[in-house]
Order: structure tokens, then C-alpha cells, then sequence
């Protein structure tokens, strides 16, 4: 179900679903929950109340303030877990969205049962400065070829064994280009950003993060890198390209769901 919060100038969209302990999810890049989570939602569902809404200019949610900030999309995601009168909540963030949960579980200590970060960094370098760069580049310039590129990028090898021409792959790239979030310029901006090295060492809450072996936007060794300064955190990777949730998604929601579980 639909539902809408306002956080100053910002109408956030968020979705609720299912019935029992919080359970926070939040996306990446371009994404939105509607076509980052729906399987995960569909799973997880029978054991959690799920919130999960989407950044400034994602699907539903109006922004009239430009520029994203860290700090307002925390809060953004804080105020519609309050106003569905949700005290203590589980969270699970994926890529911009993993930066996203790490600043909740630091800010918000006593709030976060549990934290899972899917293919997290730490800090934007040069390097990912100069993709996130691109990506905002071709994003104007044609969606359906930064979709392609996109693909071409974010899955491993064994996904293209999928396939039996390239016209399918022409296919899904119009497909994924017609999903992007109009607010992935925005998202790709915050991107180049990042740094969230200084709040790891508040994070007190069970931490599990996965890295995804052949991730090429946001290399597994960040990932390992993330996981390492986190104090206690636990590291499980999956063979898969960056686009997890559309190549191993069942793979993804066995490992959440398992330790969501164990944090229960």
C-alpha cells in the first residue's frame, strides 16, 4: 500500500506491506522500491511490516529542493517508519541505498535492531567519481544507451548465458531504461559524494554486509573494505554482477532473510 510523508519541502512515497517487527528497505541508484524489492517484499512479508520508500524524485516522491543530501534522505526514511508507529526496525540498504542504512544505524543506534549493507563503499575516489559522472552523462543522452550500459556493467558473465541474441539484450535495455528513476541524475550526483567513513564506528547494531563477486560498479573489495571497519560485522558474498536483485535475487533474499532471522 501507497502511502505519503512530508519532510519539509519533500512528499515521500513509501510502501507498506505485510505484518509483524520493522523491517526498513532501502534502494539504490535509480531505483525505486517498486523495482528494486518487489520480490524481497513478496518473501518477507509474512514475518515483517515493510516500509520502504523512495528518494527525492523517485517514482511518487516530489522534491522541490534540488540537490540531494545524505542527512534528508535519513531523516526522509526515519519519518515514514515513525509515522507508521514503528519504534526498533530492522534495514537493509542496497548500493547508494547501503550508504543510506549505514548513516540510519549510526545516527539512530537505539532504533536499528540490524543493518544489512548490499554492495556498500566507504568513500567515493576519483574512480568512482568519473562513473557516476558518466552515468549522469549518458542519462541525459539516451536512457535506453545508458541502460545498456548499465547491463553491460552490472552483470557478471554467466548472466548473459540467459540469452540468445542481442536483440534480447536490445530489448531489456529499452525494458531497464524505462524503469529508471527520474530522479537518477540526482541520485548519480550524491553518488560522487559519498563518505561515510566517519559514522561506521557508531554503528552498534548486528551488521551484516555482503559484497558481490563480480560487481564492476562498485568493486568487491570496497565492499570488503566497508565490512572491515565495521566492528563485529559479518561478510557473505554472492557471485553475481551489481545488479543482484535482478541476477541472484533468490540467492540475495536467502542471505537477508537468514540473517534478519538470526537478529531477530
Amino acid at each position: 500500500m501507497d502511502k505519503f510523508v512530508r519532510l519539509g519541502n519533500v512528499e515521500v512515497a513509501y510502501s507498506v506491506d505485510g505484518n509483524g517487527p520493522g523491517l526498513l528497505l532501502v534502494h539504490g541508484t535509480g531505483g525505486t522500491y517498486e523495482n528494486t524489492w518487489g520480490d524481497m517484499i513478496k518473501y518477507l512479508s509474512e514475518n515483517y511490516k515493510i516500509i520502504s520508500p523512495n528518494y527525492n524524485r523517485s517514482s511518487y516522491t516530489m522534491d522541490q529542493t534540488g540537490k540531494l543530501q545524505m542527512d534528508d534522505l535519513i531523516e526522509q526514511h526515519i519519518q515514514a517508519v515513525q509515522q507508521e508507529g514503528i519504534g526498533q526496525f530492522h534495514v537493509v540498504g542496497y548500493s547508494l541505498g547501503a550508504e543510506i542504512a549505514a548513516g540510519i544505524a549510526a545516527k539512530y543506534p537505539d532504533r536499528v535492531k540490524s543493518v544489512t549493507l548490499i554492495a556498500g563503499w566507504v568513500e567515493s575516489n576519483l574512480s568512482s567519481t568519473f562513473q557516476f559522472d558518466l552515468w549522469q552523462k549518458l542519462y541525459h543522452l539516451d536512457r535506453a544507451l545508458f541502460a545498456q550500459f548499465l547491463i553491460h556493467t552490472g552483470f557478471s558473465p554467466d548472466f548473459y548465458h540467459r540469452f540468445s541474441s542481442i536483440e534480447e539484450l536490445y530489448q531489456m535495455a529499452h525494458q531497464f531504461g524505462g524503469i529508471l528513476s527520474t530522479g537518477t541524475d540526482n541520485h548519480s550526483e550524491l553518488d560522487k559524494g559519498i563518505n561515510i567513513r566517519p559514522l561506521l564506528t557508531s554503528i552498534t547494531a548486528p551488521v551484516l554486509v555482503i559484497g558481490l563477486t563480480y560487481d564492476r560498479m562498485v568493486p568487491v573489495e570496497k565492499t570488503k573494505e566497508l565490512a572491515s571497519l565495521i566492528k563485529g560485522a559479518q561478510y557473505r558474498e554472492i557471485a553475481s554482477g551489481h545488479l543482484v536483485p535482478w541476477e541472484k535475487g533468490e540467492a540475495l533474499i536467502k542471505e537477508v532473510s537468514s540473517f534478519l532471522y538470526s537478529s531477530s
